[in-house]
């Protein structure tokens, strides 16, 4: 009997990946020994060598992406050498890299269908497989009861939807042309189905259950079912949706201003407030009716909101990405994340980057250095700016003085006024102390006034 091990290597403890529990439930009908085992990026890489090679397997799964790519090469490399009969089976967004590489199975794309295949082949190296893929309906739970040991107090990933009819030129959804619900609202049996699954996922002890669908609330009468479900059932878990804010109507918020604190998180990507940039991307998303729907989130319900920008996007300059930091800050969401663009292979903006004499790195995270609109010192000073949100607005531990200060003040006239005291100081913007952010904090008010 061949041992199939399922490898995660994950960018944190906390993280865990959903592509190799539904490979594992795909098979499990088959004359495998199967064991799945995770690792954190944060471990030293000769100890998670040791664990994957203690595993004895004859079969190693892994799934790239462009947080792991790098070490995940490495580590495949090596344990070719002191494992020279194991077959690899590779696959994820990053997976074109391992191409060419000796007893690799590679999987492009949607896997599971793929997968089933190699395994009734016996993983054979010369096998050549090209089903056609499953829809997410038809493809198994991917949790089983005893996942528990490994994921209570981590992040369990679900999906009730694959595809995204947004077709932003940076993401990799741009060029997926699925449209696969996972249940048919109006359909009672489909209700009772779900409702079972998140009874299954939320038996996982999860810490946060992460949906990782593209825009969660496209299908309104899907998205009212999990709210329900979550204000009836009130989960010890928190749930986190990516949303697209434009969609959310009065019919969300009834729903929404009933459940109690610390249930739900939206994700809404803001990415810039300049209509003319989004447009550019392939976004049309109104920010004038964003403001307003995080607006009525923070005022009328308990969702915690958690918005993202994006600098580097093409033709916006420095002055429109500051003005973007005020306009997302005077909304004052929970947490807010400024991005820098990454240059995905494989979706539009690789190309238009070309075009347009980008300048980024070659390898993951393929971040951008210069736009056709920011030069390198104005993205390091974006950069700077980043991290600062990160350690004096995400950590809401100053709620109250930037709402006072943004009374006052532009959130990017404060975020400078923090550089300048950081750079006065010398220290470092990615990590500094908790007593010595209060005391930085105290100076602001001094600096400013």
């Amino acid at each position: 009997m061949k041992k199939i091990a399922f490898v995660a290597l994950n960018s944190s403890w906390s993280q865990s990946n959903l592509a190799l529990y539904y490979m594992r439930e795909m098979i499990r009908d088959l004359d495998f020994d199967m064991v799945l085992a995770s690792f954190s990026m944060n471990e030293p890489f000769m100890q998670i060598l040791q664990g994957i090679y203690s595993l004895k397997a004859d079969v190693i799964c892994l799934s790239a992406y462009i947080w792991n790519r790098m070490i995940l090469s490495r580590l495949q490399h090596e344990l070719s050498k002191i494992m020279p009969r194991v077959i690899f089976v590779i696959g994820g967004p990053e997976v074109g890299h391992f191409e060419g590489r000796k007893r690799c199975h590679i999987i492009h794309g949607p896997g599971e269908a793929t997968f089933r295949a190699l395994a009734e082949a016996d993983f054979k190296v010369d096998a050549t497989v090209k089903p056609e893929p499953i829809s997410l309906k038809d493809i198994p739970f991917p949790y089983v009861e005893s996942d528990q040991a490994q994921l209570a107090g981590h992040l369990v990933y679900y999906e009730s939807y694959r595809g995204c009819p947004y077709r932003c030129i940076y993401c990799l959804s741009s060029c997926d042309e699925r449209r696969e619900p996972r249940f048919v609202p109006s359909v009672p049996a489909e209700i009772h189905k779900l409702q079972s699954e998140l009874k299954r996922l939320s038996g996982l002890r999860p810490r946060t259950l992460k949906f990782i669908d593209r825009s969660f609330n496209l299908q309104k009468d899907l998205a009212h079912a999990i709210y329900r479900y979550i204000l009836q059932e009130n989960p010890e878990h928190d749930s986190h949706f990516e949303i697209y804010p434009d969609l959310l109507d009065e019919s969300d918020f009834e729903i929404l201003e009933k459940i109690p604190e610390g249930k739900i998180r939206f994700e809404i990507g803001i990415q810039s407030t300049n209509s003319e940039v989004l447009s550019r991307c392939g976004r049309h998303s109104d920010w004038d009716k964003a403001r307003k729907a995080m607006n009525r989130l923070k005022a009328s319900t308990q969702v915690r909101i958690h918005a993202d920008l994006i600098a580097g996007l093409p033709g916006e300059d420095l002055t429109s990405v500051l003005r973007s930091i005020d306009e997302l800050c005077a909304c004052e969401p929970a947490a807010i994340q400024l991005g820098m663009l990454k240059v995905l292979p494989d979706t539009p903006m690789n190309d238009m980057a070309k075009d347009l004499s980008y300048i980024w790195l070659d390898d993951p995270p393929y971040q951008v250095m210069v736009s056709n609109a920011l030069t390198y010192d104005e993205l390091c000073l974006l950069d700077v700016y980043a991290h600062l949100l990160s350690l004096y607005w995400n950590k809401e531990e100053f709620t109250d003085l930037w709402h006072d200060l943004l009374k006052e003040h532009p959130a990017s006239l404060i975020l400078k006024a923090l550089r300048d005291l950081h750079i006065h100081h010398s220290l470092p913007f990615h990590s500094v102390s908790r007593d010595k952010r209060f005391e930085i904090m105290e100076e602001l008010k001094d600096h400013l006034y």
